[in-house]
């Protein structure tokens, strides 16, 4: 099959999206797929023969984690690429694209909803009530020009379908590679590489607002009162500037380790250096990173929402907690710091949960998908 894939989200951009999609193609691919992406270019953006990249001008203050794409000469190139089915990602500008190319193409289009997108109103000064509406109403809209839709949550579909989604459904998860995400049998050692001496809380990924950085950093403060404890924060983004600084101003610089942007090996090691992952945000439909943290054997606490909760087992592979409850937030993670036994027993548990992640089963439930949607397209 030919399968073309539309998404405003790619490598370079620092996303559990961005990887999810590369992953997925790759193992499309190895199945004997040709898929081509259309992507924005941005800053330090690879030329890949298989990837078509367009001009793209970032969102300001999104630091090229929101940009506006144009999709000049991509219609082009795709009739010449000539896709069985496109399959967008997202559906803003070069969603547009993928709609637009299925009715002139005549394939099927298949979309997958990454987000919720109205928590990244903010971006555009448009964070209302009455903005959040609209874009869930134009989301469904959108989705039910589809031929099929996933999502890596029940929670995501469930919103959709509440606004008016009629069109067929499946949850299908990111891919995890466990080849790559796994736990090391050197934490001791690790830690001292990484100058961690004392129990390790660790967030990884985006660093940005709707992520609810503030809120994490409140509970630290409140563990340290209980415990002595480090925090490690890995990534970037448009929100780490003001998050040092509130660092500095609760007078945490000492105790909080921001270490940027890591990567394959370095990354599996730092995740493998700490106890316990730390998850505030209430914007996720399931976030990778969280399951690639579950997949090197940490526990998890974090907040009950978005689509957390259909993967952070309750008590099993850790606990979650009402989203603004900073006491209970605080009592989980003191509790797994202490608890060295049940922290370990929800680590084994959260490394055999993310099996069933594996790309080779993800790819096999898109394929299902793919031939679903082009026999209901031959249908209407």
């Amino acid at each position: 099959m030919r399968i073309a894939f539309c998404t405003d989200i790619y490598l370079p951009q620092l996303s559990g999206v961005a990887d999810s999609i590369q992953l997925l193609s790759s193992q499309l691919k190895k199945r004997g797929h040709a898929v081509r992406i259309y992507a924005p270019r941005i800053r330090n953006s690879l030329n890949e023969p298989d990837v078509f990249r367009l001009l793209s001008y970032s969102v300001p203050g999104s630091k090229d984690g929101l940009v506006l794409v144009l999709p000049v000469g991509a219609l082009k190139d795709m009739k010449r690429f000539r896709p069985d089915i496109i399959h967008t990602h997202t559906f803003s500008t070069l969603g547009f694209l993928a709609l637009y190319a299925s009715w002139k193409l005549d394939v099927p289009l298949v979309g997958t909803d990454h987000t919720f997108p109205a928590d990244y109103l903010h971006y555009i000064k448009l964070d209302y009530a009455f903005f959040r509406f609209i874009a869930r109403k134009f989301a469904t809209w959108y989705y039910n020009h589809c031929s099929y839709v996933t999502a890596p949550s029940r929670n995501m579909l469930d919103e959709l379908k509440t606004y008016g989604l009629r069109t067929p459904i499946e949850v299908i998860s990111n891919p995890i590679p466990l080849n790559i995400f796994r736990q090391l049998d050197n934490r001791a050692e690790l830690k001292t590489k990484y100058n961690l001496h004392k129990k390790t809380i660790l967030m990884f990924g985006r660093i940005a607002v709707e992520k609810n950085l503030d809120f994490a950093l409140d509970i630290f403060a409140e563990t340290l009162k209980k415990i002595d404890a480090e925090l490690v924060i890995v990534g970037d983004g448009p929100y780490r500037s003001a998050l040092e600084e509130k660092t500095r101003k609760m007078g945490l610089e000492k105790a909080v380790h921001f270490f940027g942007v890591l990567r394959g090996e370095r990354l599996v090691e730092v995740i493998n250096s700490a106890d316990l992952y730390l998850i505030t945000s209430t914007s996720d439909t399931q976030s990778m990173t969280t399951l690639q943290a579950m997949a090197c054997g940490l526990p998890v606490v974090g907040a009950h929402a978005g689509g957390l909760p259909e993967y952070i087992l309750e008590n099993t592979t850790g606990f979650t907690v009402p989203p603004t409850d900073k006491r209970v937030f605080t009592e989980k993670v003191v509790e797994l710091l202490k608890n060295a036994a049940l922290a370990e027993k929800f680590g084994e548990a959260a490394m055999r949960s993310v099996f069933s992640f594996l790309p080779e089963n993800i790819v096999k439930r898109f394929e299902k998908v793919y031939n679903e949607a082009v026999k209901r397209y031959a249908k209407s």
